[in-house]
Formats: C-alpha cells, structure tokens, sequence
C-alpha cells in the first residue's frame, strides 16, 4: 500500500516523494536526524519530530486528504506515507472508523505515534510471564493531538482504537516505526493473547 509518487526531470535521475513529504515538507528529514541519535533516544526524538512537524495549520489539510484515501470496510485502514532509503523507519496512516481496533500487541521495533483527528483509546497491559498472557492496567483516552512512543519489548504492550459509538468522527493517526517498510506487515506488532480484568 505504498503512497510513493515519482516525477522526472528531463536529463536527470528521478527524484522520489513520497505523500509525507508532499504533506509535511521537512518531515522526513526530522524523522531522519532524530534516527541518528542514540539508540535509546530514538523513539522520543521521533515523537518530537511528530509533534514538531504537525502544525495547526497542515494537520487539517494533512487530514483531509488521508480520509480522501481508499478505506477497508471492516478493520482500521493502513497506508505508508513515507519509506527511508536507508530502511531506517517507516511512516504510516492509520483510519480508524468507530468499533476498530488493534489487537493486543508489544512492539518488535521501536515506535512513535500522533493523533491526528477524532479519538482513539490506549489500553495498557502487563505481560505474566508465568501465566502466558497480559492483562490490562489502565485506559487512556489519545485526543487529536496526543503522542506517545515507546521501545521494543514486553515492557510495553497496549491496544489502540476507536471506542466511539457509530456514527462518531473518523479517528485519524500517524505512525512511525523503526523499520523498513517492506517488513511492516509482519516485523512491527507482536500480538498477545490476554485477560481481561477491566470494564
């Protein structure tokens, strides 16, 4: 599903851009700088870089076009807007309709994340390494605006979704992972089985 676009020059190698760069100039490059820094920075200097990079003034038009994108009918949609030459991260959309959510899932990767548009809610789990399972903490509600990010592993481990009722503003958000884009589908969520313990 990448949103990649290519346009040539006469006599010249053709440059690519990506949707991201088309939206958010300057945000690759953020994103960029922020993956140089030392490894245990790296997910808050991304988080920063998001934050940094989102304005009120190109976030609504950021919005506009990404809920103009085509749209899976019975789960959240995902489109990647951007991915690093050096497979270093790679930056993506999530459409969430009311009733989406992800599974519970830690990370293989290093993450980052803004809500863009709309809410979405952040379950937080504890993995019991005995038992097999996780189960839930606390919940939080994203609003447009909200970030987060966190490292690889079981330390953090949480499930992200569109708690409102039919009928509610499509939620919108975007996501970088520390990764090269050809592995998303299968090297960024690490999904877990789960108990719950809250309403």
């Amino acid at each position: 599903m990448s949103s990649v676009l290519h346009a040539q020059a006469p006599g010249t190698v053709p440059p690519t851009q990506s949707r991201l760069d088309q939206l958010l100039p300057g945000c690759s490059e953020l994103l960029s700088q922020a993956c140089r820094e030392v490894a245990d920075l790296v997910p808050y200097r991304v988080r920063q870089a998001l934050n940094h990079a989102l304005t009120p003034v190109l976030t609504p038009n950021m919005v506009a076009s990404l809920l103009n994108l085509p749209r899976a009918e019975h789960s959240y949609t995902r489109h990647v807007l951007h991915a690093d030459l050096k497979g270093r991260y790679t930056v993506v959309a999530l459409i969430w309709e009311a009733g989406h959510f992800s599974p519970v899932h830690a990370h293989f990767t290093w993450c980052a994340y803004r809500v863009l548009s709309g809410a979405l809610r952040e379950t937080h789990y504890a993995w019991d390494q005995a038992a097999g399972h996780a189960y839930p903490l606390s919940h939080i509600e994203r609003i447009a605006g909200h970030s987060a990010c966190s490292h690889a592993g079981l330390d953090f481990i949480h499930r992200l979704g569109h708690a409102g009722q039919e009928g509610a503003q499509t939620a919108v958000s975007l996501h970088v992972y520390g990764i090269d884009s050809e592995r998303i589908g299968t090297h960024v969520n690490r999904a877990l089985a789960s108990i719950r313990r809250l309403d």
